[in-house]
């Protein structure tokens, strides 16, 4: 009888053994899965803040660029018109203007702005668009300048051109603006 009570004893004892601790168990508790997540959300506020700031430093990019592409352009299309021009109408001597207007090859060329776009026109032909798409042409002045050298009994005849440009976006992180200012020397 005695071997039977232990083999009863023995079994009881066997499954306590076999029993898995609690902290060997597989899962997470809520603790490390809220550090998780928190750990995870920081990492993810990172990224995004990462993307927003390359996104809007591509934006200013491209705003500056193009704003600087129109200033070039215009600045050459006018110095060509003026360097080219016979009789410059307009401005008048000393007083600013909003349009510019020469005749070069006996064509009349006339430089205006309309909604904010900088425009010429050539002879009876339809006006067409210097400044880029999506750029904005603000006050442009035009002024005749000139200086009468007396030991060489000669009068210098120069146009100053003023005028703004700035990006045309309706995201306030593209915005740029800037400022063309020349003097041409007329020949």
């Amino acid at each position: 009888m005695k071997k039977h009570r232990t083999q009863n004893t023995e079994r009881n004892q066997e499954p306590a053994l076999r029993r898995i601790p609690c902290s060997a168990q597989q899962g997470f508790s809520l603790l490390e899965l809220l550090i998780y997540i928190a750990i995870l959300s920081g990492l993810m506020v990172v990224v995004s803040d990462s993307f927003i700031s390359l996104s809007k430093a591509r934006g200013q990019a491209q705003a500056r660029n193009e704003v600087n592409a129109s200033i070039r352009f215009a600045t050459e299309r006018i110095r060509q018109d003026l360097k080219g021009a016979s009789v410059i109408t307009t401005p008048l001597l000393g007083t600013p203007s909003a349009t510019l207007q020469a005749t070069v090859s006996g064509t009349t060329i006339i430089y205006d702005t309309l909604a904010g776009e900088l425009r010429r026109k050539e002879g009876a032909g339809s006006p067409v668009l210097v400044s880029g798409t999506n750029v904005l042409v603000d006050t442009p002045t035009f002024t005749r300048i000139e200086n009468y050298n007396t030991p060489l009994a000669a009068t210098t005849t120069a146009i100053q051109v003023a005028m703004t440009f700035s990006y045309n976006a309706s995201s306030t992180d593209w915005t740029y603006t800037d400022m063309l200012r020349t003097t041409v020397n007329l020949r």
